[in-house]
């Protein structure tokens, strides 16, 4: 049973958790719809619904992650020492790269809504920080994180870091190869 000291520090290890599949489940869908590699049975408008549902849904929970992280008193967080990179006085450096990996998913979300007001040039670079900010949360979760170490956190953590890499490997690999075929069709 959980004791209620630990209530807030459950939730903010499992928002986090949460968090984290759910970038990498909108990471993958992104490389799908890019790739066009499922284009036999895709359905373009509902997977670009579903990814960003899923993009939304991980900065919620996100920001739920920091929220709770002030409500629990297992290390005392203030607003700036989870808002301000480097300010924190536990693990400032893994703190610093979740704040770095928020503000990211943030800037990727915001620019998604307002992908008509922007360029798509400046769309595309910001939507490409995606890649980085997976890469930053699975290193912030596995260094800032109380669960580090333990058996089923470690799998975990290996299951989502693959998946993430694969999937930014066939973008990589599958988007180039894209680009070529389409101008060597021009």
């Amino acid at each position: 049973m959980i004791a209620a000291s630990h209530v807030w520090w459950n939730l903010t290890r499992a928002t986090a958790n949460v968090s984290l599949a759910l970038v990498l489940l909108s990471v993958v869908l992104g490389v799908l719809m890019t790739t066009r590699a499922l284009k036999k049975i895709d359905r373009p408008a509902w997977m670009r619904d579903l990814h960003s549902w899923l993009g939304g849904l991980a900065l919620i929970f996100a920001g739920l992650h920091i929220i709770t992280l002030i409500l629990d008193n297992f290390v005392t967080f203030t607003i700036v020492g989870v808002l301000v990179p480097f300010s924190s006085h536990w693990k400032p450096f893994p703190v610093a790269l979740g704040i770095f990996t928020f503000y990211s998913l943030a800037a990727v979300q915001i620019s998604s809504l307002m992908m008509k007001k922007i360029s798509k040039v400046w769309w595309r670079r910001i939507h490409m920080l995606s890649y980085v900010l997976f890469a930053t949360a699975v290193v912030h979760a596995l260094t800032a994180g109380s669960d580090v170490g333990k058996k089923a956190f470690t799998i975990f953590s290996v299951v989502i870091a693959m998946s993430g890499a694969a999937a930014s490997g066939t973008r990589f690999v599958l988007g180039r190869y894209a680009t070529r075929r389409a101008a060597a069709r021009s």
